[in-house]
């Protein structure tokens, strides 16, 4: 392998992910050569040709610097169910990712595809390693801590007029904040539990500074009221349902080296918080103006 800095950083990760649980680096050969430029991965307990892992140099988006494709399925293996696997890298990747990778060869249909800058690849196979070193009970989301529900006061049974109503209007679109909400503060908090760890990158330091979850559901909802639809930056229309992932509601911290508090967050579309990345609002909206008017 040559030395220049694209092999160099592949080394990097190729280094973590040798120290996986579970993961055999798979060189291949002239007649099966496996990938055309990176690295794959088989599971080292199951029958040979189990892929589990691939991580691309030859990226399919222009963007990223690395893609990777990933089998739940087995990477899960040896717990039973692999839904929890799914879960978890669905996560990092709403986290961590930088642009959606394409469909590479080798992968299997259902397999979960990241596309990366290069310090957060190197975090997100980090995070695997953790993960998979564990002796137990992988691939757990932090979980929020339940309240109990507030004594709800006695209502009169409804009569056939008042449930053969229709629902008021706003109803769903207000069912849709609150899940978006929710999501909202799992995916915060999975970050702040993260911020700040050493393990082969430090990632940044950013603080949870609510008082509670409702103190952050009510910041975030507010928010979410006062976008009426709109990416606060670029001002396009966000998708509530996730048939768009990419104008779906993100959650922006308006100065990137501030932290998660109330005067500080902003709801943007995901992909202007990808490519906002840590730059100032101000410094975003020159460039957003820039190819706007070219």
């Amino acid at each position: 392998m040559s030395t220049d800095t694209k092999d160099l950083r592949l080394d990097a990760l190729k280094a973590v992910l040798d120290a996986c649980q579970y993961l055999k680096f798979t060189p291949g050969s002239t007649n099966d050569p496996k990938l055309v430029d990176g690295l794959y991965y088989d599971h080292s307990k199951l029958q040979k040709g189990t892929w589990v892992l691939s991580v691309y140099r030859n990226v399919m988006t222009a963007g990223n610097d690395f893609e990777m494709a990933i089998y739940p399925h087995r990477l899960a293996w040896p717990e039973d169910d692999p839904r929890p696997a799914r879960r978890w890298l669905e996560a990092q990747k709403e986290r961590l990712q930088h642009l959606e990778s394409g469909i590479h060869t080798h992968e299997a249909p259902n397999a979960v595809r990241l596309g990366f800058k290069y310090d957060a690849a190197l975090e997100f196979v980090s995070l695997i390693r953790k993960e998979l070193a564990r002796p137990g009970n992988r691939w757990q989301l932090p979980q929020q801590p339940t309240t109990p529900a507030p004594e709800k006061p006695f209502e009169p049974p409804t009569t056939a007029a008042q449930q053969a109503a229709p629902a008021p209007p706003g109803s769903g679109s207000a069912s849709l904040s609150q899940s978006i909400a929710q999501r909202m503060l799992q995916t915060v908090k999975a970050t702040c539990a993260q911020s700040g760890s050493q393990s082969v990158v430090v990632a940044k330091n950013k603080e949870w500074r609510f008082e509670d979850d409702e103190h952050f559901l009510s910041v975030v909802n507010a928010l979410l009221d006062q976008a009426q639809g709109q990416c606060a930056l670029s001002r396009v229309e966000l998708d509530l349902t996730g048939e768009r992932p990419e104008l779906s509601p993100s959650l922006d911290r308006k100065r990137s080296d501030g932290h998660y508090e109330p005067g500080n967050l902003q709801i943007v579309a995901r992909f202007v918080n990808r490519w906002k990345s840590d730059m100032s609002d101000e410094g975003f909206l020159e460039l957003l103006k820039t190819v706007r008017s070219a």
